[in-house]
């Protein structure tokens, strides 16, 4: 089922409606931030210009879901200043070029394969503006790529990249996708807020990014950093991982 309006939803389904898009504006208005401080730590032109156009495609994002919220009656502000410190949110130092170079690479495509689900998502307003965010974020993660491949031509600073990624990924996979499941990702299925599981949908992100990384020399963190953090992997996730290792 469809719903069109928000006057439509009422109850559990509203109720993790709200939820996800809190999930969604968490991590839209953090990387806002952490690319509007690129703009200082950037270390070219180039790289600055990009990150204040980020910065405002994610502005654009976040007032999106801020919208979408106040049409659910929610209160945004609120919401918002309910988020951690986007520097804690994502594990990262805003004010290190390389962090931002890692983020980019890693935490943006994170982001478009939640983002490819919730476009299909059974509420329609919600969907609709997924479309155009969507294509936002393949554009950064166009240039996170690029920029591990720079870093890919000096040994040295792709063994800096690599010490990054072992803390940052981690984390992104807990934060980005969450539990592995339960009750609340039986409801979205059933209900239609996504349509995979989260499994699936890890192993998506995990197999396209090892796509980008092979001949690099970067490779996946070592399945305890995972554990460390107690981010929960699915058996066929830790294989993904463990194919491309040290």
């Amino acid at each position: 089922m469809e719903y069109r309006n928000p006057n439509e939803v009422s109850g559990d389904y509203k109720e993790m409606l709200v939820r996800l898009m809190t999930r969604q504006i968490y991590a839209e208005t953090a990387t806002a931030e952490v690319f509007g401080r690129a703009i200082s730590s950037a270390p070219n032109w180039r790289e600055k210009e990009l990150a204040a156009e980020f910065a405002a495609e994610e502005a654009r994002h976040s007032r999106g879901l801020f919208n979408l919220l106040t049409d659910l009656d929610e209160d945004p502000e609120a919401i918002i200043a309910g988020r951690p410190d986007a520097g804690e949110f994502w594990g990262i130092d805003l004010d290190n070029w390389l962090d931002i170079a890692v983020f980019n690479f890693t935490v943006d495509r994170a982001g478009s394969h939640q983002i490819m689900e919730y476009r299909e998502s059974s509420y329609v307003p919600w969907a609709d503006s997924q479309e155009e965010v969507l294509a936002d974020e393949e554009d950064h993660y166009d240039n996170g790529v690029e920029n591990l491949k720079e870093f890919a031509k000096d040994p040295e600073k792709l063994a800096e990249f690599q010490t990054v990624f072992d803390r940052v990924l981690p984390n992104c996979i807990k934060r980005a996708f969450g539990r592995l499941e339960g009750p609340d990702n039986d409801f979205c299925l059933e209900h239609g807020l996504k349509r995979n599981k989260t499994e699936a949908i890890v192993n998506r992100y995990l197999e396209e990014m090892r796509g980008h990384m092979d001949g690099t020399g970067l490779t996946f963190p070592p399945l305890a950093a995972f554990d460390a953090i107690k981010c929960e992997l699915a058996g066929s996730t830790r294989d993904i991982l463990l194919s491309l290792q040290r």
